[in-house]
């Protein structure tokens, strides 16, 4: 044994350090170890009961703490969630969907069978959802000769790449619903010998942060994007803002936002960037003031009918 003021070797039992003088307080325990051990044996039972209410006390102060950290825990998480929906809700990204917002030209070879309209991404390999009107076909649905030709924007909702889309009707549910897809299947080579595009590729796809607003309120806020006629012939995203001015009981929505030739099948969205519908048509008056949206209710029924058809095959 050593001192454990000076280092100096001790004999067992012995108090004091010799080399330094100080008390040794190892050295005193083990002189009073033999009394301790006999205190200790006396007293074991008390000891036992002691020990099993400290213990005891000990459980309940952790779990208690542990129930109130909990419940702050939760709090602030559910806190931090709240703040971060708030903060997700309130920033839309802008670039993000516009990104997704493409126009599209279709044509079935004919000088009357031409068509021009906008889509919106829904998946990263190049699935679009639009408006089956602005799909030439016959009233039967038949577009076996129809060939499309799909632009994408780049920030300032210039062209940036252009593609060919292979359109797709849905027997009966695409012309009851006004909804159609156009899947990109290879990139466009202009008459220059210009490659506009890569395939296959990862497309902006909407839907990678979407959310959905089902249920509107009257005078809620607007905005769609889409390639009207009148921006530089459709090449030009063109974002219009306004409110939600009717909610008729017929999956449609009435909005103010300005939708003229060419918006059609581009997206709708509520201030926080939350998917409303699809622009579909203007109203008839001469001043053109109100615009028709296709419902996002209306357009998941339609996705249910796709999938019901699928599942009966």
């Amino acid at each position: 044994m050593f001192c454990t003021n000076c280092g100096s070797k001790l004999e067992p039992g012995n108090k004091f350090c010799v080399g330094c003088g100080q008390e040794n307080k190892l050295g005193w325990f083990y002189a009073q170890k033999s009394k301790i051990i006999e205190w200790l044996k006396n007293h074991k039972k008390n000891i036992l009961i002691l020990s099993g209410i400290i213990i005891l006390l000990i459980i309940i102060s952790a779990s208690s703490s542990s129930s109130t950290n909990n419940s702050n825990t939760q709090s602030t998480s559910q806190a931090v969630q709240n703040e971060s929906q708030s903060n997700i809700a309130t920033t839309p990204n802008q670039d993000k969907i516009a990104s997704s917002v493409v126009n599209i030209m279709c044509s079935d070879g004919t000088d009357d069978g031409s068509a021009g309209g906008s889509g919106t991404i829904m998946d990263t390999d190049g699935l679009i959802l639009t408006n089956a009107h602005i799909i030439p076909h016959s009233s039967s649905g038949n577009i076996s000769q129809v060939a499309c030709v799909v632009t994408l924007p780049d920030a300032q909702g210039k062209v940036k790449e252009i593609y060919y889309g292979q359109p797709i009707l849905i027997p009966k549910l695409s012309l009851e619903y006004d909804l159609a897809f156009i899947e990109i299947n290879d990139s466009y080579t202009d008459n220059d010998g210009v490659t506009w595009g890569t395939y296959p590729n990862v497309f902006p796809s909407f839907l990678d942060t979407v959310c959905e607003n089902d249920n509107p309120s009257l005078g809620e806020s607007v905005r769609v994007f889409g390639y009207p006629a009148i921006s530089g012939g459709g090449y030009y995203l063109t974002i219009t803002d306004g409110v939600v001015s009717s909610l008729p009981n017929d999956g449609t929505i009435v909005t103010s936002a300005k939708i003229s030739h060419g918006n059609s099948g581009g997206i709708a969205v509520d201030e926080n960037g939350c998917f409303i519908g699809i622009p579909a048509m203007f109203d008839s008056d001469e001043a053109g003031s109100l615009g028709i949206l296709i419902s996002n209710n209306t357009i998941v029924e339609f996705m249910a009918k796709i999938k019901a058809l699928q599942d009966s095959k």
